[in-house]
């Protein structure tokens, strides 16, 4: 039997390989960007999850007149 291969998540370590911490998330700017951090070696990471729910349901909405 085959197993998919993996793939890293985006809220690993890059240094040391440890599950992150979500310490941060804003969606001001219109997209979803989260700020995580390794509590193991203190490194932070911001990761873009792209547009925010509220952006994408408001462009819709605008396009619907």
């Amino acid at each position: 039997m085959n197993e998919p291969a993996s793939t890293a998540s985006p809220t690993t370590c890059p240094n040391c390989g440890v599950e992150m911490i979500l310490v941060d998330r804003s969606t001001m700017s219109g997209d979803d960007m989260r700020t995580y951090r390794c509590d193991h070696c203190r490194e932070e990471k911001i990761v873009d999850f792209g547009m925010a729910t509220w952006k994408a349901l408001s462009d819709a909405r605008k396009s619907d007149k």
